[in-house]
């Protein structure tokens, strides 16, 4: 793999440059320090990552990423930054890790496999894309990351979508329910649907929406609507304004 660290401090590329060779897996690694010093290696050179810090000198590193996320081919993004409270909208960039300084060396590895495993199916993907250039899928994915960025009790926890069972509103709260345990944060769900991926989740109720993946078994329910089981045996109940929607999404229709 090749990379290229962003960052105006000299010292922070510096050990960011050691741990990332020590990491073996880069067979180039080089540094810039502006926005316009990177833009113009991004014109001679590909990358499949870069390591980017948020405050470069006078500028924003968010900035940077907004140019980058609209490229055609665009390497992955990982933020290394000393502030934790632009995680959010690191990954509403796409951002693919954020990590905080100072860097350790375990949190580096795992950033780099998190890349690696994401470029590895590339020439597989490549070859599909080919393949189906004459006849392409009647749906295609959206654009929606992997991760979901969520903040509770003034941490940000980074959740896989695949992990995500459901969504749901009570009292004003949004709890979303994953495989591991429950989050609840004062953020509005909507907020949340943005973000989901469409193709995968699907809103039943106006306070709830269901990962189609962790649906167990649905039964006939009261005014005709359906109860649908999910992963961990939670229930939920299908409103009558969005039957149709849901029997279309699950094949029922």
């Amino acid at each position: 793999m090749k990379t290229l660290i962003v960052d105006d401090e000299p010292l922070a590329r510096n050990e960011l440059n050691y741990l990332l060779t020590q990491n073996g897996q880069f067979e180039k690694i080089e540094e810039a320090e502006t926005i316009s010093e990177t833009l113009e290696k991004m014109l001679y050179d590909t990358y499949d990552v870069i390591f980017l810090d948020i405050n470069l000198m006078n500028e924003s590193g968010l900035d940077l990423a907004e140019k980058i996320k609209k490229m055609q081919q665009p390497p992955h993004i990982i933020f290394a930054t000393a502030h934790d409270n632009f995680a959010v909208r690191a990954f509403e960039l796409n951002a693919t890790d954020y990590i905080l300084k100072p860097f350790e060396q375990a949190r580096i590895d795992a950033a780099v496999a998190r890349v690696a495993s994401q470029i590895q199916p590339k020439s597989t993907e490549q070859t599909e894309t080919l393949q189906q250039q004459d006849n392409p899928p009647e749906i295609q994915t959206n654009k929606a990351p992997s991760v979901l960025p969520i903040e509770v009790d003034e941490r940000i926890y980074v959740l896989n979508q695949k992990d995500i069972i459901a969504l749901s509103v009570e009292a004003g709260k949004t709890t979303l329910h994953t495989t591991e345990q429950d989050f609840v944060t004062s953020e509005p769900m909507n907020n949340f649907a943005k973000r989901l991926d469409s193709h995968q989740f699907i809103r039943i109720h106006r306070a709830t929406i269901i990962n189609k993946a962790h649906i167990q078994t649905i039964e006939h329910w009261f005014n005709y609507t359906y109860q649908v089981t999910l992963t961990h045996q939670l229930k939920v109940q299908v409103s009558r304004s969005y039957m149709k929607s849901f029997k279309q999404a699950i094949g029922l229709d």
